[in-house]
């Protein structure tokens, strides 16, 4: 009766909601007694997520509220309690992200007049502009952004919600998304998978793989649980927390038979006369060499191909006496022998951590916790 008074709706409507849910999450949230209703374990992980999904719609309202050019907005607005469907809000995020119209409709299968129809009666419904159009597309407003990243973020927490539930009632369900950047993937998170699906073998595991600066975006918006790779600066890294797993250190590369390969001894002085095929500036490799041959006074590498496909720069180094600088991971796991050769001369300068990124105030899932341990414990074994 409290409740129905409270949300202002009939108490048969909340009941049936409540069945609804609990039908949708195969278990019960409520044991009912005589004197009232008690939440479960389920419920009680439920509520959790839910409060954390509704302090980040919290956070979009304030954001809104603290537009001084926005007088114009409805604080109760349905979209700010999620209370406008999953598809509509789908098409929201979708066209924040995609902001084509067209691309949408092919993504989601839905008509482009059912779009435009979704984001006029967000648009009603909240008294603000969300997208501008343009010849080219609709971009989201800075506040159309603010309120497509936390609609992904209260929506990853609903996510979390269903698979923990699923944990709970030992079926061990869900799905982990990681992003993986290159020295991460190449041996500890293959490692890691494979020591999580023999334990939990009712589990998923999805990577995603791209820059640092594209999979951060995703990390920020709660579509990633974390990422791992080389650590970058902390100065990259604000809003995130960081947490050091292995460390790495760079080898040198070049093709069997190369010129190199042939003298007694190795100085950093042949080194330095090397021509290079490396990744573009600012990215963890490029950064280590440099940082190592300016420790040792001597200039900058004489970069010859920029690139961080690993098939063109080993494809490369077979057809030229040109080098590259690879992570020791790499060495061992990627290395298409007998065509390419680690050179036998150390780069201690380029020792770098390894480690994992985790969103800043998040909660990650059992599962998202399960596969990082299992990171961290072969991070241990690898020393």
């Amino acid at each position: 009766m409290q409740s129905s008074k409270s949300l202002c709706r009939a108490q048969s409507a909340i009941t049936r909601s409540v069945q609804h849910l609990e039908a949708e999450l195969g278990t019960k949230l409520f044991e009912r007694h005589a004197s009232g209703m008690m939440l479960t374990d389920s419920g009680d992980v439920l509520l959790a997520r839910a409060d954390r999904a509704y302090t980040e719609m919290a956070a979009a309202r304030a954001a809104f509220e603290g537009d001084a050019g926005n007088k114009s907005w409805r604080r109760n607005a349905l979209i700010f309690n999620l209370d406008i469907g999953q598809r509509r809000l789908r098409i929201f995020i979708e066209l924040a992200e995609q902001q084509n119209m067209a691309a949408v409709a092919r993504t989601l299968s839905i008509s482009q007049p059912a779009i435009s129809q979704t984001v006029r009666q967000i648009e009603e419904d909240v008294g603000v502009t969300l997208f501008r159009r343009s010849a080219s597309g609709m971009a989201p407003t800075p506040l159309g952004a603010v309120l497509a990243l936390h609609i992904k973020r209260a929506l990853a927490e609903i996510r979390i919600a269903e698979d923990e539930i699923g944990d709970l009632n030992k079926m061990a369900r869900g799905r982990v998304s990681v992003g993986s950047l290159s020295v991460g993937r190449a041996r500890l998170l293959p490692r890691a998978i494979a020591q999580l699906l023999k334990e939990f073998p009712n589990l998923s595991v999805a990577t995603e793989e791209g820059t640092y600066e594209h999979l951060a975006m995703r990390l920020r918006s709660g579509e990633l649980d974390f990422i791992l790779g080389a650590l970058r600066p902390p100065s990259r890294t604000v809003g995130f927390d960081r947490e050091i797993v292995a460390y790495d250190a760079l080898a040198i590369l070049v093709r069997t038979g190369h010129p190199l390969l042939k003298r007694d001894t190795i100085s950093f002085s042949d080194v330095a006369d090397l021509n290079w095929v490396l990744p573009q500036r600012a990215t963890p490799t490029r950064e280590s060499l440099e940082a190592a041959f300016e420790k040792r006074n001597m200039p900058a590498p004489t970069v010859k191909v920029e690139t961080a496909d690993l098939s063109v720069t080993f494809g490369t180094l077979v057809q030229s006496d040109l080098a590259t600088a690879v992570s020791k991971y790499q060495v061992d796991n990627d290395i298409p022998n007998p065509s390419l050769c680690v050179v036998p001369f150390a780069l201690p300068e380029t020792r770098r951590p390894i480690g994992i990124l985790q969103r800043s105030g998040g909660e990650p899932s059992r599962a998202a916790r399960h596969l990082m341990q299992a990171i961290r414990d072969i991070g241990k074994q690898e020393g």
